[in-house]
């Protein structure tokens, strides 16, 4: 049995499927309520609703499974916590190995989201020396998912809060779910492993609706909008959070976000991305 947390979430709906493909069994646990249709939608095993802060939650999770697949909770203040208490927890319980989705670059300080789970990627490679514990971490780019087709053609403007001249590169988050099917098949071959997930596209906003017109035919727009009236519109009020965001559009319009990466074949490109999900 594989565990995959933050399951609920479009990452982590991308990791299933992949692993469903696979004839593997999954168990999904989020704190939102609709993981528990996920059964009927994906095809896992089992579901758990429950909040990653409560220990009687990551007990409850991890109980009798073999491997487990760690995307950690979206901008919460405790996400270093849960990390270690949940790589505790797996090594008590013998689980036989754990794979964090991490991020690029974990190293830059200016992203709070980065920081916190370098803290917990050196906390597991410090587990693995005591314990021998087997890990990998994936480390994946900037997601083409945060790119919507769907919005973008109902109103014509890819509308984002940093900058719209600033690149950063890009991963399909299926491309992810794939590498983890094969990291998650041979555990052995991938232990003490760390792998930059990034696909070749190095583009800025205004260039992904260029490139979302070249496909559709359609004459989008990047628009960059007010962070203060996005924080609020998108309900970031949890004052954590509201200031990871910040952080993240600050860092995302002086500097973007580039790496590299190496797939068994070539990764998924922005085009291919765009063309699959106009289609849909």
């Amino acid at each position: 049995m594989i565990l995959v947390t933050s399951a609920n979430g479009h990452t982590g709906q991308s990791i299933i499927r992949q692993l469903v493909k696979q004839g593997l069994d999954v168990r999904a646990t989020d704190i939102s309520p609709a993981t528990a249709e996920l059964k009927q939608q994906l095809g896992v095993k089992e579901t758990i609703v429950g909040d990653l802060t409560n220990l009687a939650t990551i007990r409850e999770a991890i109980k009798g499974v073999d491997q487990v697949v760690y995307i950690p909770p979206l901008f919460i203040a405790e996400e270093a916590l849960v990390g270690k208490y949940l790589i505790d927890e797996c090594v008590k319980q013998h689980v036989n190995q754990f794979v964090m989705v991490s991020v690029t670059h974990p190293i830059m300080s200016t992203l709070l989201q980065h920081t916190a789970k370098r803290e917990v990627e050196e906390y597991l490679m410090y587990q693995e020396l005591e314990h021998h514990f087997n890990y990998t971490i994936l480390q994946p780019m900037h997601y083409m998912h945060n790119f919507d087709p769907k919005t973008v053609h109902e109103t014509g403007v890819y509308s984002i809060f940093y900058d719209i001249n600033t690149r950063l590169s890009y991963v399909d988050s299926d491309d992810v779910g794939e590498v983890l099917a094969k990291v998650l098949a041979d555990p052995a071959h991938h232990n003490r492993a760390t792998y930059e997930l990034v696909g070749p596209d190095f583009l800025s906003p205004s260039e992904l609706a260029l490139q979302y017109n070249e496909v559709t035919g359609e004459n989008a727009v990047a628009k960059e909008v007010n962070l203060e009236e996005f924080l609020d519109a998108a309900g970031f009020m949890n004052v954590y959070s509201r200031d990871a965001v910040i952080h993240l559009a600050h860092t995302y319009s002086k500097w973007g976000l580039a790496g590299k990466w190496l797939l068994g074949r070539k990764p998924t490109t922005f085009k291919q991305y765009v063309a699959e999900k106009v289609n849909q």
